[in-house]
């Protein structure tokens, strides 16, 4: 999950195709649908508990819908704005530094506040843990962004939407090292490194968690969004035809088949990655949303869509007792799915404003001084970096 963050102008900059506002308003749009679609992808799974009580049928969208796409969306999203934003960095100096920094600024602020309220929850009421919280080692792995088990068979944080995190922190790491080299070349070995990581992933059955966790082919999708970044930075564009095309294609990540492009038979990366991938692509290089209250809430969510995707479970999970207890089976279980949605969209919105906003702010201030304090070290000091990367 990838948290928003603005968009520079391209090489078109300036044409209405290049409009560095045209880019926000469609990415943001689309990173409102993806963190919508994991929200009620959640929002499906509360209601398994509640048919004995609400006296209904389960809601089973899992059989035609792949509703979780959303994370597949916002990985590609990810290898495109870092891509895209940091490519005047490529080669410079102490640009890894920086640039890692940055997105620890960006990332770590809300998500460690958001574990810290789960610990703090679990001490006070556990029933509501779906999974009891591990030990001291996995809470610390979940701090610091290392796969850990968690229950049976299943690597998760203490926040177990983290696991999209702990992805995240791998591709920066892999993205910095590549801002040493200039930029062809950079992206020439970033490719290599994790297309080596899936392979072996890919032929090796790991046993040692970590290893596991790295090379699951998933990581491919970020190299999806870097070239991407490498189209749109290109010049080109296209029209509303051609881009709805990619569009509709695109749409075959949300669908479950039982035929040669299941699940079963092709690994994420490519059942639902590629087709990520081309909404990404179609969202960068197609023409504008046209303006209107839709696209500005969307674009609003979109801006808090991390906060979104962190804390519905916070929502979530406290409206099913409630609904539980006070409703039972006088609504269909469907309206659970529909109101815990909106409730999740408006307490994002507002935890964004007020709490991931400002946290983000003091951090990147420190972040700005941590990297000014390094590179006015001279080389050979105390502490001091001896290479320019």
């Amino acid at each position: 999950m990838e948290p928003s963050r603005k968009i520079p102008g391209s090489r078109a900059a300036g044409t209405e195709s290049g409009n560095p506002s045209r880019v926000i308003s469609n990415l943001q749009v689309l990173r409102a649908l993806a963190a919508s679609s994991v929200v009620v992808a959640h929002a499906v799974h509360e209601t398994a508990s509640l048919p004995d009580a609400a006296g209904r049928l389960p809601i089973d969208a899992a059989i035609n819908w792949n509703l979780g796409f959303g994370v597949d969306i916002f990985f590609v999203l990810s290898g495109f704005i870092m891509t895209h934003t940091a490519a005047a960095e490529f080669g410079k100096s102490g640009a890894p530094l920086n640039f890692f920094l940055r997105r620890c600024a960006r990332v770590v602020p809300l998500y460690w506040l958001l574990t810290s309220v789960l610990l703090l929850g679990a001490a006070i009421a556990p029933s509501l843990l779906n999974v009891p919280i591990g030990n001291v080692s996995h809470i610390l792995a979940s701090y610091f962004f290392i796969p850990s088990g968690r229950g049976i068979d299943e690597i998760r944080p203490v926040l177990a939407l983290g696991w999209t995190l702990n992805y995240e922190m791998l591709f920066y790491v892999f993205f910095g090292l590549a801002l040493m080299l200039p930029i062809r070349i950079g992206i020439f070995w970033l490719s290599v490194l994790m297309a080596g990581l899936a392979l072996i992933g890919n032929l090796v059955s790991a046993q040692q968690v970590q290893l596991a966790f790295w090379t699951s082919p998933i990581i491919l999708e970020f190299l999806f969004g870097v070239y991407v970044a490498l189209i749109f930075r290109s010049g080109l564009r296209i029209g509303i035809w051609p881009a709805l095309g990619l569009m509709v294609i695109g749409l075959l990540g949300f669908v479950r088949f039982s035929t040669g492009w299941d699940d079963g038979t092709l690994p994420q990366f490519l059942r639902s990655g590629l087709p990520a991938a081309l909404f990404v692509l179609a969202a960068a290089i197609g023409p504008a949303l046209p303006s209107g209250k839709i696209v500005l809430w969307g674009v609003a969510l979109g801006d808090a869509s991390y906060s979104l995707y962190l804390s519905h479970p916070f929502i979530l999970r406290p409206l099913r007792a409630v609904w539980e207890k006070l409703v039972g089976d006088q609504l269909p279980l469907g309206l659970f799915v529909f109101c815990g949605t909106i409730a999740a969209a408006i307490f994002a919105l507002a935890l964004c404003r007020f709490v991931e906003k400002p946290l983000t702010a003091y951090a990147q201030g420190l972040a700005r001084r941590l990297g000014r304090s390094k590179a006015a070290r001279p080389a050979g000091a105390p502490g001091a970096d001896t290479e320019s990367a």
